[in-house]
């Protein structure tokens, strides 16, 4: 692993992919994200019953004979096995986070999100093993890039932290969030990057992007697809945005690295 200090900013993160074109959370959406030149890759982790981790924003998986199941509640090849969007091979159904790493190293940066709220089904009371997991991996695999360990969860990257001091985490601010709060959280707990929503970032002006860079944070903000609203977002000072549409994002990112140049 690298740090993200070798990324160039502002930098463009595409959300679960380029998942404005391919299924979401899925190796097509991940090789789509690389093929538009996006920055990083946003994903979400979640444990399985058999303590695997796979790669998956919802709890629920829609079952081929009907209803639903949670992911832990299920086993890998359960998952494999009734998946009802599991697509027609490998690269659009439900990846595990091992057949990503080892897709993606050296190609792309990630942004890993842990899937483990309190509330949430699955949620394990703290253990965190999610967590560890997603350290224990990215070691044993040696992915080579840029790994960013995110969550709204401040256990659950507090646990990072403990097990891997030198990887960087970022906060993710629920949408009501206070601004100054969150800038607090990440101060008082040594994470590289703060993430509110969009709209909490607009509204606060470049106000708030200054003062995370003055106490050295970077400010991320999720999601964001209209190209027009990409470019005042970085105009305010944000470093990196999360969409949907790399696409159409990446022009507009090299257009405000070039505006940055001194």
């Amino acid at each position: 692993m690298t740090g993200i200090g070798e990324l160039v900013w502002p930098a463009i993160v595409a959300h679960r992919g380029a998942s404005a074109t391919f299924p979401e959370n899925t190796l097509s959406a991940f090789d789509g994200a690389v093929d538009a030149g996006a920055d990083m890759i946003e994903l979400d982790v979640r444990c399985t019953m058999d303590n695997a981790l796979v790669v998956r924003h919802d709890s629920l998986v829609p079952l081929a004979g009907g209803g639903s199941v949670n992911v832990h509640e299920m086993t890998v090849d359960d998952i494999r096995n009734n998946d009802a969007d599991s697509g027609l091979d490998d690269r659009t159904r439900i990846p595990t986070f091992d057949e990503v790493l080892r897709s993606l190293t050296g190609r792309i940066a990630l942004d890993v999100e842990i899937k483990n709220i309190p509330g949430d089904p699955g949620f394990d009371g703290g253990r965190e093993y999610a967590a560890e997991q997603v350290v224990m991996l990215l070691d044993q695999l040696d992915f080579e890039g840029p790994v960013l360990i995110t969550s709204f969860n401040p256990v659950a990257i507090a646990r990072v932290r403990d097990v891997a001091p030198t990887l960087a985490t970022g906060f993710l601010a629920p949408k009501a969030a206070d601004l100054g709060s969150t800038l607090r959280v990440a101060e008082e707990h040594g994470h590289r990057f703060v993430l509110p929503q969009a709209d909490a970032v607009e509204a606060g002006g470049e106000v708030f992007p200054r003062a995370c860079h003055d106490a050295g944070v970077l400010v991320g903000t999720w999601t964001v697809d209209d190209p027009g609203r990409i470019g005042r977002l970085f105009e305010l000072g944000v470093d990196a945005v999360a969409t949907n549409d790399p696409v159409s994002a990446v022009p507009v990112r090299d257009e405000a690295r070039g505006a940055r140049q001194p």
